[in-house]
């Protein structure tokens, strides 16, 4: 195994990080790749998967990365009790390959295929169904970590429950997923019943969020964040159940691909409301059925190849809040800041939760998650700032595998469990090996950090 100079990225395109990188095949060579302190440097290292983080957390500034890319085989599946076992650099799309037709699914997806199973954990992932099955980690029956020691730790509910919990949402600080035992859903066939139809407003998208939570398995909003005055909150309705067959399942259409970084000038507000309108008013009044297959309704994302090109050459921030029930008039000053600003985004999304996950440090709450992206330009980072006030006076929180712009103060705050999380990281890698440049933005482990230096 070598290290190389490489230049890594993330999905919002705001850095562009020289790093040095091994790519490790197995556990030895990773655990060689951990002790390898002249290759690393004082920054430690970073665990780098897929690279769909939209900002800064698999990014190390000053350090190295372990690239999970060798790490990324399906090594078994016990068909009676449903689990999978696998490497923490396997992808969605190659589960969805290996298992999709065959009868089972993965019980938790991300937006696009590209994410790994490592990352899943890391950031424990929630996706259009968290209200009726909850998040990635609580599907995952048990996992091999290598911390800083270099050593495999098998660990789960029952053996080594706290660095377990730790390093579900733990952002990879806790140290490189190896193997993953993953219980999967059986499915009657690769197909999933989707209908969509049109919301007037926010109210009445609310309404339905409540609703959701005992009517319709997955469940996603899709908000025109320029609308405004009564039609504040309109948007597009999308509620699916898995299909009993696969009978008229439409053929999933090949990408559509962004060549290039679109210019600024397509996103002006008045550009993007005449798409979004269209986009709203195209879909019949009565709404539509249709039958997708798992793959076309699981990945949004993947079906404009390019897609974070859109905003263009400087990139682009993202919020992803979660404001608990009761609170819902949080979400409704959320939206009205974004539609104010007139910030260039073009969608917002909505989806509700349904309790808070295992892990210490784990996004969801019983509540709803509202994300916008945010075009890199002058002004976004005061908008942000509002919008992490308003989720904190709301209760809420914001998901960090999509923000690069919260405060540390916002996020100790935000998680109550963090000092849990930094005893952890205190027994398992005291002297700091693990880091990024979002756990040092966030101060997550900054006692660690003077006390190693």
């Amino acid at each position: 195994m070598q290290w190389q100079s490489t230049i890594l990225s993330t999905w919002g395109r705001l850095y562009r990080v020289p790093t040095r990188a091994a790519r490790p095949v197995d556990p030895g060579e990773a655990a060689r790749a951990i002790h390898a302190n002249d290759a690393v440097g004082p920054a430690g290292l970073v665990v780098h998967g897929g690279g769909r983080c939209y900002a800064d957390e698999s990014l190390n500034t000053g350090g190295g990365a372990l690239l999970t890319g060798g790490l990324a085989r399906i090594l078994d599946f016990d068909p009676a009790g449903a689990v999978a076992t696998v490497e923490g650099g396997v992808t969605f799309a190659a589960l969805s390959a290996h298992f999709h037709g065959r009868g089972f699914t993965y019980p938790v997806s991300a937006a696009t295929a590209a994410v790994t199973i490592g990352g899943a954990v890391a950031n424990d992932i929630h996706s259009k169904n968290h209200h009726s099955v909850g998040g990635f980690g609580r599907h995952v029956r048990w996992l091999d970590l290598m911390p800083a020691s270099g050593e495999v730790v098998r660990c789960s509910r029952d053996v080594e429950p706290e660095l377990f919990v730790a390093t579900l949402g733990g952002m990879g600080l806790t140290g490189l997923v190896v193997r993953v035992g993953l219980a999967m859903t059986p499915v009657a066939a690769n197909a999933v019943v989707a209908r969509y139809r049109r919301i007037a407003d926010l109210d009445a998208f609310l309404a339905e969020v409540d609703a959701a939570r005992t009517k319709a398995p997955f469940w996603f909003g899709w908000v025109d964040p320029l609308a405004s005055g009564r039609n504040l909150g309109r948007g597009i309705l999308e509620e699916g159940r898995f299909a009993d067959d696969v009978g008229g399942v439409l053929p999933s259409p090949a990408p559509r691909r962004v060549p290039v970084d679109l210019p600024r000038i397509l996103l002006r507000p008045e550009i993007i409301g005449r798409y979004n309108r269209r986009r709203y008013e195209r879909l019949p009044a009565g709404g539509v059925e249709v039958k997708k297959s798992l793959d076309a309704f699981y990945f949004p994302l993947d079906h404009i190849a390019g897609f974070n090109r859109v905003y263009g050459r400087p990139g682009f921030w993202s919020v992803h809040a979660g404001i608990p029930v009761g609170e819902e008039r949080g979400i409704e000053k959320f939206l009205a800041e974004i539609v104010a600003a007139r910030a260039g985004s073009i969608a917002s999304v909505m989806k509700p939760m349904g309790g808070p996950s295992d892990g210490m440090l784990s996004f969801p709450m019983h509540g709803t998650a509202f994300a916008c992206d945010l075009p890199r330009r002058p002004g976004v980072e005061a908008l942000h700032a509002r919008l992490e006030r308003i989720v904190l006076d709301h209760g809420g929180r914001l998901y960090v595998a999509k923000d690069g712009l919260m405060s540390g103060a916002a996020y100790a705050r935000m998680f109550p469990r963090l000092d849990e999380f930094r005893a952890v990281l205190a027994r398992v890698d005291p002297h700091g090996r693990f880091g990024s440049d979002m756990s040092r933005r966030l101060a997550i482990r900054a006692p660690l950090a003077r006390r190693a230096a």
